[in-house]
């Protein structure tokens, strides 16, 4: 699938050579195990005013040096990641939950794809039409 999560050493998340605009920025790494440990959400009990957090717990080769991230928001922060986010295509915001059909090349999505004889992402009615099978494969 052309897939490079396998390649992130999450001691040092920032792939050689790439995004040099942040080259001297700290970088964390969310692996799929860990992406529910993602949150946003108010700082305190919901009460008017208070500002948002957005955590994490970024991976680490000690699993017992895990410490959880906090990044607060102040209302103007939450209002300028909606905007980064809002019009973002269909496709940018499943970036990494879809991927290529191996067999039509339209975008299927991941929890609903199963893996064709290559182990590539297929639609159910592709992997019927190229292999055979029931017709709750469909």
């Amino acid at each position: 699938m052309g897939n490079d999560r396998d390649d992130v050493d999450p001691e040092n998340p920032r792939p050689e050579g790439h995004y040099p605009r942040f080259k001297g920025n700290t970088w964390h790494y969310v692996p799929d195990d860990l992406a529910q440990t993602i949150s946003l959400g108010p700082a305190g009990d919901g009460e008017p005013g208070q500002d948002w957090v957005l955590s994490y717990t970024p991976e680490r080769e000690n699993t017992e040096d895990r410490e959880k991230v906090f990044v607060r928001l102040t209302p103007r922060a939450l209002q300028e990641l909606y905007i980064e986010t809002k019009d973002l295509s269909v496709d940018a915001r499943m970036h990494g939950h879809r991927a290529e059909c191996d067999l039509c090349g339209d975008m299927v999505d991941l929890e609903k794809a199963i893996p064709n004889k290559r182990e590539e992402p297929v639609h159910r009615r592709c992997y019927k039409d190229a292999y055979g099978g029931p017709v709750w494969l469909e």
